[in-house]
């Protein structure tokens, strides 16, 4: 059925259409049946005759009109439109840009088109308007012809058109490469609908709205049929009652959707008004759709490629930054000219009023151009151990190793201080990355694979081993770095390889020269062949001649400069999570022979640290002390004493008002060189040591103004200050190092280094308080507290942490409320410990049957007169008598007692009773025949009892085979007693003290 059109009404009439004509309009690929093609095209009257200018009036009439003027035969102007497909690459995407190329404006689209119609067509055909639908791959073409008779002949002229339109198409048979089929035409049978709305693009399905009554099936299939081929026809439910009413029509192909578009837009059908419009269709990936629906699988899989993406992506740029770092690569500040220049101006813009330069501490150290020397022999041999700098803060340890590493091209420095103040150890970690070049740095993987871990764990029920940690991390980074000093290593191998095998081949054509003009050309061709011969075996020995010429092994065949040097810096001062990790991997480093390792360190506790992780090979040790006396006097002298005031040197020409400034000017100098004079800085580096830390202090407080005295006075106080604050406090831990002493042990080590100002360290380790445990002698080095001399790698002697500690410490023991109530606490723990061992020789007694055995013996051997006697004295030396045994003695006879109370008899047995001559006699001591020395014979210090040759050689009632144990025991019980009684007078003085307080 055609629709013809005169303005904007449509006159439908059912006519017959020859069938060439549906031939001719049938695109390849599209079904149509025969009759179907007269309603295909959508045609408006124009005018009648030569008049094109007149237009038809709207409504009813001229609807009849129109009629009536076609039915007269007369000839008119119509307008009809066609549709050239496959023209532009369809918009596939909201980022296609492939219409963007090949549709740069709309006059090279429409030039384009025009190109493709046909030059003469019958008819008087003429295009009007060319309407080019980029993202539709088509164009839109209106054209004009001339058509005699009713409106039927008008319709099958316009169709006839479009027919011969198509037919030029098909003859030209013109390809593009987003296109396998040529451009082909088709009527436009409703009034398209023109947009550029970004977001619709075209899709397979179609949205049919409907305005009028709802279309069945079998309607919609023969009206969208002929664009291509339909996958299915959707339409509303019946209980939906939204308006407009619609339905979908799925193409098989895309260009079938764009084609119904274009062409069936504002049809008529019946009484019912066609919208189309595309659908967006979510397409979903079957790859992904399987990812999605077996996550048990994909999620690990997924991680994993992401985890070595990032390794393949991101581990060669770092590699490339941490050589940058190491070797200087790209570094501006190594040219000369711009290196000075950048020191200047930090110097002039980071200028401190310090009090000592750079030469005066250098200048102060004892020692140590001699350890720089030992250093340096040290780093010139090949990496075998750790080198391990222990001295106290100031002593000059990085220095020193500034000076030793001075001439090496490779250094990497990792300052393990800076590591510990962070305050997470991802902080640390990222830290680490940023000293040794390691970047880029990607904080977030952290989580991000945790939370991966997380989901697989929760999803599946085991854990992926995905999870990252600032530990893998810190591992990685470390990896990155020795992977970098191996590439370094064999760039340098290769380097002096090829400079071997240069100089080689420079020697053997300077010998061929000399035999080839001193011998004939014989001789020189004999000489020739040695002397290839003697080269090729000497490139196939490349290596051993580098060793050879650097007297290295071949495995170590590096000049010393080209070693990498790795230092750490103020390693285990301060708690470092990763400090483990740093110190294996550095082994494994040295032990692979990569580079050398330098551990600085205030504390020992680094030294045995190391000595832990590479238990099977010797660690270096270098200890640094504090500056000597004279040292520190003529340092002190070189900063105090003041400058002299410049003067004229004529001074008769000068009047009286410069002469007086002169005078003040010499007075003042003179009053300064007073106030330092030398009695009074050797009084101070006497006071303060050689610990470069105080004495910058020292100078410090002196220039600001304060006196000698007060600022020796001041420095003391601190000091003081520092020892209750760390070693007497309450606290768990001191600092960040764990507390492992108690304040009675470090009391008494106080007590003997202010009184020795040194001692010995197995003294003191093996003495009763520390009973042999140096953990917490380790733990007060470690604070800072005491010095530990070290000798031939042992400790031997403690000193006071730091020189001015001695004068703090005799000042804590001037102080006799702390200093008396310290004593007493020591005292007791001295009293706690001895009466441990009596209680414990009073157990392995009573397990021997000893109490038992002795008073079985005492009743056969000693009569009731030596027992009443013996209970006499025993009662006159308790004093008073108040004492337990004597207010049970009475109720009881002393066998009945002793089986009753066995230790209450034995520790009252072994209580010395004083003698008319002086002596003291126990009861077991009067029992066995074994008298006590008198008091002035017991040693003050030990109070340990001197040996007795009258001791007799069986104890009654104990079987023979323990004799000797029992003795033992015995002498333990009766030494210990004794040196109980003695602190217990002390403990006695000093409470009195404090009471007079």
């Amino acid at each position: 059925m055609l629709s013809l059109r005169t303005g904007s009404h449509a006159l439908r009439r059912p006519i017959r259409a020859p069938h060439s004509l549906l031939t001719a309009l049938q695109p390849p690929g599209l079904l149509l049946r025969p009759g179907a093609a007269a309603r295909f095209i959508h045609v408006d009257r124009l005018g009648r005759g030569a008049d094109f200018g007149a237009e038809a009036g709207a409504g009813a009439g001229a609807e009849a009109e129109a009629e009536a003027e076609a039915g007269e035969g007369d000839t008119g102007k119509y307008r009809a439109g066609l549709f050239i497909d496959k023209v532009f690459p369809l918009k596939m995407a909201a980022f296609d840009f492939r219409p963007y190329i090949w549709s740069r404006n709309t006059e090279a689209m429409k030039k384009k088109v025009s190109g493709l119609l046909p030059e003469q067509l019958p008819h008087q055909f003429a295009v009007c308007e060319i309407e080019p639908h980029k993202r539709d791959g088509g164009s839109i073409v209106y054209f004009t012809f001339t058509a005699p008779g009713t409106l039927d002949d008008a319709r099958q002229v316009a169709g006839e058109l479009v027919s011969a339109v198509n037919a030029g198409l098909a003859a030209r048979d013109k390809r593009s490469w987003y296109e396998f089929e040529p451009a082909r035409s088709l009527p436009v049978r409703g009034v398209p609908f023109s947009e550029d709305i970004v977001r619709m693009l075209p899709s397979k399905k179609i949205k049919v709205e409907f305005v009028g009554p709802d279309l069945m099936v079998e309607q919609l299939y023969h009206e969208f049929r002929e664009f291509g081929l339909i996958l299915d026809i959707e339409t509303q439910p019946t209980s939906n009652k939204d308006t407009p009413r619609w339905a979908i029509v799925h193409y098989s192909q895309l260009r079938g959707a764009t084609r119904a578009r274009n062409c069936a837009h504002g049809d008529v059908v019946g009484s019912t008004r066609l919208l189309l419009s595309y659908v967006r269709e979510n397409h979903t990936n079957v790859v992904l759709k399987w990812f999605q629906d077996h996550t048990k699988f994909t999620i690990p899989l997924a991680a994993a490629a992401l985890i070595a993406a990032i390794y393949a992506i991101f581990d060669p740029i770092r590699e490339f930054f941490v050589e940058n770092k190491i070797t200087h690569r790209f570094d501006l500040s190594q040219i000369p000219i711009l290196g000075n220049m950048r020191k200047a101006a930090m110097r002039s813009l980071l200028r401190r009023d310090s009090s000592f330069s750079s030469s005066d501490e250098v200048s102060a150290w004892t020692g140590l151009f001699d350890q720089k020397e030992r250093l340096v022999s040290i780093l010139n041999e090949p990496p075998e151990s750790f080198v391990v700098v222990t001295g106290p803060h100031g002593s000059g340890k990085t220095k020193l190793v500034e000076l030793a590493t001075q001439e090496k091209r490779y250094r990497v420095v990792i300052d393990a201080n800076s590591l510990a103040s962070q305050h997470s150890e991802l902080e640390q970690m990222t830290l680490l990355a940023r000293q040794l070049g390691w970047w880029p740095v990607f904080n977030s993987i952290i989580s991000i694979t945790n939370a991966i871990d997380l989901m697989v764990t929760a999803t599946t029920g085991s854990k992926a081993g995905i999870s990252a940690t600032p530990e893998s991390q810190v591992r990685r980074i470390l990896e990155c770095l020795a992977l970098v000093l191996t590439k370094i290593r064999h760039s340098r191998l290769e380097v002096l390889n090829t400079n071997e095998q240069r100089k080689r081949r420079e020697a053997r054509l300077t010998q061929e020269s000399q035999v080839a003009s001193s011998s004939g050309s014989s001789s020189s061709s004999s000489s020739s062949s040695s002397s290839s011969s003697s080269s090729s075996s000497s490139s196939n020995s490349s290596g051993g001649n580098v060793a050879a010429t650097y007297g290295l092994s071949s495995s170590h065949a590096l000049p010393p400069e080209d070693i990498p040097v790795i230092v750490l810096e103020n390693f285990m001062d301060k708690d470092l999570a990763f400090s483990r990790i740093i110190v294996e991997w550095a082994a494994s480093v040295v032990e692979a022979g990569l580079a050398h390792c330098i551990i600085t360190t205030n504390s020992i506790s680094g030294y045995h640290e190391v000595q832990r992780v590479e238990s099977n090979r010797a660690t270096s040790l270098i200890s640094l002390d504090d500056s000597s006396p004279m040292g520190a006097i003529t340092l002190l002298q070189r900063q105090l004493t003041p400058e002299a005031p410049a003067l004229a040197s004529t001074p008769d020409t000068l009047d009286e008002n410069a002469l007086r400034a002169q005078e003040q000017l010499m007075e003042e100098y003179q009053r300064k060189l007073d106030a330092v004079s030398g009695d009074q800085i050797a009084y101070a580096a006497n006071i303060l040591g050689g610990r470069l830390e105080d004495l910058q202090l020292f100078v410090q407080k002196v220039k600001a103004g304060e006196s000698i005295g007060a600022a020796i006075e001041d420095i003391i106080q601190r000091s003081i200050t520092e020892i209750r604050k760390h070693a007497f406090a309450n606290d768990s831990e001191v600092g960040q190092c764990e507390h492992t002493w108690s304040p009675e042990q470090f009391w008494y080590l106080l007590t003997e280094l202010a009184r020795h100002e040194s001692v010995e360290y197995d003294r003191m380790r093996n003495s009763a308080l520390f009973a042999g445990n140096d953990s917490a002698l380790l733990g007060l080095a470690e604070a800072q507290l005491i010095t530990m001399v070290y000798d031939n790698d042992r400790p031997s002697r403690i000193r006071p942490g730091r020189p001015v500690f001695f004068a703090a410490f005799n000042r804590i023991i001037d102080d006799p409320g702390f200093s008396s109530t310290m004593a007493i606490r020591m005292h007791k723990a001295f009293v706690g410990l001895e009466t441990a061992k009596i209680r414990k020789a009073e157990e392995e007694l009573a397990l021997l049957n000893v109490f038992k055995a002795s008073v079985d013996s005492y009743n056969t051997l000693a009569s009731n007169l030596a027992i009443i006697a013996a209970s006499k004295d025993i009662s006159g030396a308790s004093g008073a008598g108040d004492s337990w045994w004597s207010r049970n003695k009475a109720k009881a006879k002393d066998g009945d007692l002793a089986q009753m109370y066995p230790e209450a008899y034995i520790a009252q047995a072994t209580r010395n009773v004083p003698q008319a001559n002086g002596s003291s006699q126990s009861w077991l001591g009067w029992l066995f025949g074994r008298p006590s020395p008198p008091p002035s014979q017991t040693p003050n210090a030990s109070c340990e009892q001197q040996p007795n040759s009258a001791r007799p050689m069986a104890v009654p009632g104990v079987p023979f085979q323990l004799q000797g144990r029992v003795r033992f025991l015995l002498d333990v019980i009766h030494s210990s007693q004794q040196k109980i009684d003695k602190w217990d007078e002390e403990i006695k003085n000093r409470t009195a003290r404090l009471a007079g307080l």
